[in-house]
């Protein structure tokens, strides 16, 4: 059974700790750690949630939403779902997506032990009244640019989005006076900028069967299992009988990108997170994922996140020091 959901799109499971005026703080315990969920209601139709789960576990099925949309930005681990038609979705650091409530995922987990980011939960006809009385005619038209971004798929994903990362890297600090409109205005600058990606959206992949989904993540895991060890694909479509072109067709579309695009970028995601830890050196990380030259590492991590590792984890640290960042 899918597990329902509680006040319209929480976790069933969760527990509601505290309600003071516009904000409201969820918990939920799992198996292995906890979570906790702080929203915020911004404006008729949008409500901002600030996540902190501590915990491997996921949640099952949930149940479905028609009519609300769900936005998401990581800052820090990683999310991972697994899709209604066997594909494979997640989220890293700085890593942002828009998905249609109405289909959610069969199952998901914090596959790093810890996840921290912002939701936002939109019902288009109400935000579009509330966007049209804050912004006048020009607001973004929010039902075409979802149902565009949404269709045939249920999620889009964007990997790294410099302009996203500024909407939301001023989200995780909010100046204590005027809090409530200034997050309308940063939520009106995200839909402005849905807007102007909607003709971009990605296309849908083909529904592929169980078994050959199920071939695809045992040979995904034995990549990323261990990521100082480097198994070829070759090697790979070997040992399950496939051939590379096959191996590489269905990995594109499970996953979304080819194989070795997405072995560089778990283990450039691991690299983010072992750096905000601020534990390890330069050098530590680097072989930990994998590379064993560093000025390499420097460059294949540059190329994901558009920062070096010194500057990443300066950035990291800082935004942790400045507060709490995540009410």
């Amino acid at each position: 059974m899918p597990m329902e959901r509680k006040d319209r799109f929480f976790p069933g499971e969760a527990v509601l700790e505290e309600r003071s005026g516009r904000t409201s703080v969820y918990r939920m315990e799992f198996a292995e750690g906890f979570g906790t969920m702080t929203a915020c209601a911004v404006m008729p139709g949008i409500t901002l949630i600030y996540n902190d789960f501590h915990t491997p576990c996921g949640f099952p099925e949930e149940a479905r939403c028609p009519g609300l949309i769900e936005i998401n930005h990581c800052r820090t681990g990683r999310f991972e779902c697994v899709m209604r038609d066997g594909r494979i979705v997640w989220l890293g650091p700085q890593d942002f997506a828009v998905s249609d409530m109405g289909r959610p995922p069969v199952r998901s987990i914090f596959s790093q032990g810890i996840y921290q980011g912002i939701s936002l939960v939109v019902e288009p006809e109400a935000a579009q009244q509330s966007l049209l009385r804050m912004l006048g005619d020009d607001a973004p038209k929010l039902t075409e640019v979802f149902g565009e971004l949404l269709a045939p798929q249920s999620f889009l994903v964007l990997r790294q989005e410099p302009k996203i990362q500024h909407i939301f890297s001023e989200m995780y600090e909010v100046p204590e006076e005027g809090t409530a409109a200034y997050y309308r205005l940063k939520t009106a600058e995200l839909m402005f900028f849905l807007c102007q990606r909607h003709d971009n959206r990605k296309t849908a992949g083909s529904y592929h069967s169980r078994d050959m989904t199920d071939r695809v993540r045992e040979m995904e895991a034995r990549m990323t299992e261990d990521l100082r060890v480097r198994i070829s694909v070759s090697r790979l479509a070997g040992e399950y009988r496939m051939g590379v072109s096959t191996v590489k067709k269905y990995f594109q579309q499970i996953y979304g990108e080819p194989p070795y695009a997405h072995l560089k970028r778990r283990r450039m995601e691991e690299a983010a997170f072992l750096l905000a830890s601020g534990q390890q050196s330069i050098a530590e990380i680097s072989a930990a994922v994998g590379y064993q030259n560093t000025s390499k590492f420097s460059a294949a991590f540059r190329d994901i996140y558009h920062l070096s590792p010194t500057e990443y984890r300066k950035q990291t640290l800082e935004g942790g020091k400045n507060g709490e960042s995540l009410r």
